[in-house]
């Protein structure tokens, strides 16, 4: 294989596909880009098993055909320190060489005959809008499970709950994010699970790219097609999501208006104060709430905000980062916390947006 590449296109091929590489004891080859030259195109492929990414690099000149995989994150740094236009990458007894002006590059290879295949998913095509298809997986995403036991509450939920518009729900079973965007003309038949990593980095990719894709879904993965030449794919979880509609409540018995930068700024003085459990109280009265966190060995801070507050006095302890982690994905200068009761979940959103749904569980001790 032999052929010339601009560098920056190359640079910016290698860092969209590169951190999808991972190190693999039983193949190693997963650690690798694969660059394969056929006539006039260069395509760069990534996978981990899990997510694959390829790229197709129109610019370059192909001068000799064949296929090579390097390690990634080598061939990335590589990359990244040279600054000539024209980066020249030729294949010789198993090494890739590397020429771009005064500077000559060596990098061992790996045999490539084990990368597996990326093959085209087929299925239920429609046209989104690549910025809100990010912006709903970023803002649900930090509501996933972190933990591989129930894969469904490790992945990001999306289906369609109205027209014209696509639904992103992640739950811990502690809370759960629901975040609705605009999807002009997209049907949706079903609905399905991206692992909340995969779908990550369909967001990174998204935020990369300029074009707004093709999204592709069947019963076991789902891809993005860019015309870019960008094509992302990822598996699917199989199985069923938890009827979260069901847990919220349909009643509550008290509603509190409160500017955000108040509660920003009242579990900025708690979080000195916070226990192991990061307990941190809420106490609601007449027209203001009162945040406090205590800590036995530190000291103890209570802050209070004015609130607009309907309904009953109420006493509840929550986890302090399960409450602030939805703030920063409110527009909203106020937001309104609905709860239903002693021992119930709390639901917050925008005091205007009605396209962001929060809930949290209070803490029982």
């Amino acid at each position: 294989m032999k052929i010339k590449v601009p560098q920056s296109t190359l640079l910016k091929s290698l860092e969209l596909v590169s951190k999808v590489s991972t190190k693999h004891i039983t193949l190693p080859v997963l650690q690798c880009v694969l660059l394969e030259a056929s006539d006039s195109k260069v395509t760069i492929r990534v996978t981990n098993l899990e997510i694959a990414i390829e790229v197709e690099i129109a610019e370059a000149e192909v001068i000799e055909s064949g296929v090579v995989a390097i390690p990634a994150q080598t061939l990335l740094q590589t990359i990244q320190f040279i600054t000539t236009k024209t980066v020249e990458l030729a294949v010789d007894n198993d090494v890739l060489q590397v020429a771009a002006g005064s500077t000559s590059t060596t990098i061992k290879a790996i045999p490539h005959e084990e990368f597996p295949t990326i093959a085209k998913v087929e299925g239920l095509e429609v046209n989104i809008s690549r910025s809100l298809f990010s912006l709903g997986i970023k803002t649900a995403a930090f509501a996933a499970s972190q933990s591989s036991i129930k894969p469904e509450l490790g992945s990001i939920y999306i289906h369609q709950k109205k027209e014209h518009s696509l639904t992103f729900v992640a739950t811990d079973s502690f809370r759960l994010m629901e975040k609705t965007v605009p999807q002009k003309n997209v049907i949706l038949d079903e609905s399905f699970m991206v692992p909340y990593k995969n779908a990550l980095e369909l967001a990174r990719v998204c935020d990369q790219l300029l074009s707004d894709p093709v999204l592709v879904v069947n019963e076991n993965q789902c891809a993005l097609q860019f015309s870019e030449g960008v094509y992302i794919t990822t598996r699917l979880i199989t199985g069923s999501f938890p009827d979260y509609e069901s847990i919220i409540p349909k009643e509550y018995a008290t509603h509190v208006t409160v500017l955000k930068q108040d509660l920003v700024t009242s579990f900025k003085k708690t979080n000195i104060f916070l226990n192991k459990f990061r307990q941190v109280k809420i106490l609601i009265s007449d027209n203001e709430v009162e945040v406090s966190a205590q800590n036995g060995d530190v000291g103890s801070v209570a802050d209070t905000v004015s609130a607009k507050v309907e309904g009953e006095e109420l006493a509840l302890s929550f986890n302090q980062q399960y409450l602030s982690d939805p703030l920063g994905y409110i527009n909203d200068e106020s937001v309104v916390l609905h709860f239903a009761g002693i021992g119930r979940p709390l639901v917050l959103n925008g005091v205007s947006d009605n396209s962001l749904r929060y809930l949290v569980m209070p803490m029982n001790k």
